[in-house]
């Protein structure tokens, strides 16, 4: 059941407002109706999942052409828990193609009305699974990527593979002749969405490392040491940090090793102290008194 507080939170964008009304005066209603119904479900899967780990969802916004749940705890949860939130979207659809067969087989709805939400299931299906950012396929990359590459990158890798797969798919559409006003629509608020994406990548970096430093990472966790030369500042450490990973950082001059520093050490420095650009020459040093 949806607790009072959490359904002010839900909100229908004005546009989708008027593809309804206009979807009554061109008769179409009952196709639209069964759009949003599918994106009603398919977002309630996000946000079943993310009550389940205790996530603070902020706002459920509902477009023409898919939903979008906001949350401060993308980047800062583990991977397990971000992977199942943003599975649970997409999974949401093979359990209604299972039903949406069966209610044809019982006649219970006209049979267009089963043929066209098969289809759209499908669609929104595929669709979501693209690996363009904020779309589901786009976070999964997001997570992929970050298993490899420092999360300082992530961010600004995601953005330029998103961007570069939405050129790829207006490039497909108009070889297919599918090219419409509603797919440069949705491409128009994709490149958007990652122009946004890139613009906060350093807030999302900044929260990610706050989130590290509320929540230290378990030294059980498989850890990283990262060879760092003395005059080499916090801030670039700290830009170096796999999400879901446990750092050490040897300080070493020439071939000899002065020390080791700890990750709770860097984000001290950082945030308590204030001196990202404290070489860690002196952070070991303040780690050793």
């Amino acid at each position: 059941m949806i607790r009072p507080k959490l359904l002010s939170r839900f909100h229908i964008h004005p546009l989708l407002w008027l593809v309804l009304f206009l979807g009554v005066l061109t008769g179409s209603f009952v196709e639209i109706v069964i759009i949003f119904c599918l994106i009603f479900v398919h977002e309630m899967g996000h946000v079943g999942m993310a009550l389940f780990f205790r996530w603070r969802i902020t706002n459920v916004m509902f477009w023409p052409f898919g939903g979008v749940m906001d949350t401060e705890e993308y980047f800062t949860r583990s991977y397990k828990e971000e992977f199942l939130v943003v599975l649970a979207g997409p999974l949401q659809h093979i359990w209604l193609h299972l039903l949406l067969i069966q209610l044809s087989s019982f006649e219970v709805f006209p049979a267009y009305i089963i043929e066209y939400a098969l289809m759209y299931n499908l669609q929104l299906f595929l669709f979501n699974l693209l690996p363009i950012y904020p779309l589901d396929g786009g976070r999964i990359l997001l997570l992929l990527i970050s298993c490899k590459v420092p999360f300082k990158k992530v961010l600004g890798y995601t953005v330029h593979l998103s961007v570069i797969c939405i050129f790829v798919c207006l490039a497909i559409a108009t070889v297919n002749q599918w090219l419409t006003f509603h797919t440069l629509l949705l491409a128009g608020f994709l490149f958007i969405e990652n122009r946004l994406e890139w613009k906060r990548k350093h807030y999302v970096f900044i929260r990610h490392l706050m989130a590290r430093y509320n929540q230290p990472q378990s030294s059980g966790n498989r850890e990283i040491v990262l060879t760092v030369s003395p005059a080499a500042t916090v801030n670039a450490v700290l830009q170096s940090f796999y999400k879901g990973r446990y750092h050490r950082m040897e300080v070493v001059s020439g071939s000899n090793r002065l020390s080791f520093v700890q990750e709770e050490e860097c984000l001290h420095v950082f945030f308590d102290r204030k001196t990202p650009y404290l070489e860690m020459e002196k952070v070991a040093r303040i780690g050793n008194t």
